[in-house]
């Protein structure tokens, strides 16, 4: 009855996503999708940013109620304190070494490295204002770690939820963050259609053909994913780089159909009908 592809009803696209509630998967909010990525370094970053930002909505906090608020200028910040097993479990990152429990901490030093929210104004002016204006790690009791962070506003209480399966949480490899950080950016638009570019992403990767098959297989893997967790459609649209399509069903795609000649996937947001 709707075209839910048209600049006034996106609204109802918004209300499902809202209210889409699914025991499998977890909210993930992402913000920060256009800055530039130059190195692993940044790639880790942002994805940690989402690993936090999704940690966040799951403690389901009250901004007025459950965490004390902050203003710097015109911009709030919220503070908020937690044992770091919390943040372990929710993520599922396996910690079997101190090591491993040194770099997770190192990880939230990273936050403070994210670019500052900038506001610009029509006369050049603008306010700049970092993310997280504070961030400590303690150990009082010798053996549980626990984490405070101030959170700017506009990060704590960011609206715009995205389901993603919980693997989507934790990375086992740098190719397989790189290929969750670009379907979250697949995923992270208004439109109801996305696309997953996959011609820079093959020219990233690096490897024998042995691994390329891997990472083919983890393409696959993830985006039936997503669709056994109701997130999109079972149809596909291959789009090569001749401009040429195919449509597949993701149950369906194999590794041979995961050619460098493909220019992009084409997918669908999974939107219940009314």
């Amino acid at each position: 009855m709707l075209c839910l592809n048209y600049v006034y009803t996106d609204w109802v696209i918004d209300f499902q996503r809202r209210q889409q509630k699914n025991n499998t998967s977890y909210s993930l909010v992402t913000s920060y999708l256009e800055t530039g990525m130059n190195n692993q370094e940044e790639e880790e970053r942002l994805f940690h940013l989402f690993q936090f930002l999704s940690f966040i909505k799951s403690l389901e906090l009250n901004p007025f109620k459950d965490c004390k608020r902050y203003r710097i200028k015109e911009q709030f910040y919220y503070g908020l304190k937690f044992p770091l097993s919390k943040f372990i479990k929710f993520t599922g990152i396996q910690i079997s070494k101190q090591s491993r429990r040194d770099k997770l901490i190192q990880y939230f030093r990273q936050l403070q490295k994210l670019d500052p929210i900038v506001k610009e104004f029509s006369d050049k002016t603008f306010r700049s204002y970092v993310c997280f204006p504070y961030v400590g790690c303690d150990n009082p009791s010798g053996n549980s770690w626990t984490i405070e962070i101030f959170a700017a506003e506009a990060i704590f209480c960011f609206p715009y939820p995205f389901q993603l399966p919980k693997s989507f949480l934790n990375s086992t490899c740098k190719n397989d963050l790189r290929l969750k950080l670009l379907l979250m950016k697949s995923l992270a638009v208004h439109a109801q259609e996305k696309k997953l570019n996959l011609d820079k992403f093959f020219d990233q990767v690096n490897v024998p053909n042995k691994q390329l098959i891997k990472i083919k297989k983890n393409i696959i893997k993830l985006l039936n994913e997503l669709v056994e967790n109701t997130i999109i459609d079972d149809e596909i649209v291959l789009v090569l780089k001749s401009d040429g399509k195919k449509d597949l069903l993701i149950k369906k795609l194999t590794t041979s159909d995961i050619t460098q000649r493909i220019k992009c996937i084409e997918f669908n947001e999974k939107i219940e009908r009314f």
